[in-house]
């Protein structure tokens, strides 16, 4: 009864002054070409988030071989690619907010598949390790995660996803969380952690960086084989549009041998190909 009482004499209103009834027409006809004007637009470039702290997968600039693989990807199927860089944490809960549409390097485990939408192609594969302190002597008995104590403190990268078969060992742990790489090649250099998990390549690039050999941290048992993804939002219209398109794209340059070449290290060894 309200809308019919108050709607009625505004129509009355609209009738009675047809200039106003003209321009809310034109009004809203330019809105819609504008909107499907960007919506189109929008489908021919994309805006993704990444991590800062991930070398040699992306550097501080967002810049590596994950980056590579993706603009790669995306431009095989005509769609231009542009970086949001921000710490891992960020990047995740901008992408689970729907800020940006998506985000990577991102495992894809069940905590994840809760979360966000993922493609079927895999991004890339990642190995991570068990490190130790280097005259740690309990670590070389170390077969893998079920022999580490209760209670070890274990350096960790703030909100990475380190497997399943970690989530379910994790409470056993004093979990030691830090936003850098060489925060934890530190502590592990330093003694003050009993361990910490590292990806085996960005462990390596680290070291590089820091000017230290493999021999200033005691590499021990494998913790997880991680399949790395692009997470999309599963609030966005078109996540699934461009979820399809990089699959697409990532099989173009699989079979055009581009994306062999741009998973190798400068100095020429793959990168992980298990």
């Amino acid at each position: 009864m309200f809308l019919v009482r108050y709607s009625i004499p505004f129509l009355k209103r609209l009738i009675l002054k047809p200039l106003m009834l003209k321009i809310l027409l034109i009004t809203i006809s330019s809105i819609m070409m504008t909107t499907s004007y960007a919506s189109n637009e929008s489908l021919n470039s994309i805006t993704l988030a990444v991590e800062d702290n991930w070398p040699p997968y992306a550097d501080s600039y967002g810049q590596g071989i994950s980056t590579n693989i993706v603009r790669a990807a995306f431009a095989s199927v005509g769609i231009e690619l542009s970086l949001h860089v921000a710490p891992y944490a960020r990047v995740l809960y901008q992408v689970k907010k729907g800020i940006v549409i998506g985000g990577y390097n991102v495992t894809r485990q069940a905590s994840r598949e809760q979360q966000f939408l993922f493609g079927k192609e895999v991004l890339l594969h990642a190995q991570a390790f068990f490190y130790f302190p280097p005259n740690s002597e309990k670590a070389k008995s170390y077969k893998n995660i079920t022999d580490i104590p209760d209670g070890a403190s274990v350096g960790i990268i703030i909100d990475y996803e380190y497997g399943d078969i970690f989530d379910k060992h994790k409470h056993r742990f004093k979990l030691v969380e830090v936003s850098q790489q060489k925060q934890i090649i530190s502590m592990l250099t330093r003694g003050r952690l009993d361990a910490a998990i590292m990806f085996e390549a960005v462990a390596q690039h680290t070291l590089e960086s820091m000017h230290l050999s493999t021999n200033e941290i005691q590499k021990g048992p494998l913790n997880h084989r991680s399949n790395i993804h692009i997470a999309f939002s599963k609030f966005h219209q078109h996540s699934q549009y461009f979820a399809d398109k990089l699959d697409q794209g990532l099989m173009n340059i699989k079979q055009s041998g581009l994306y062999y070449k741009l998973l190798k290290y400068e100095s020429g060894n793959v990168v992980s190909k298990y």
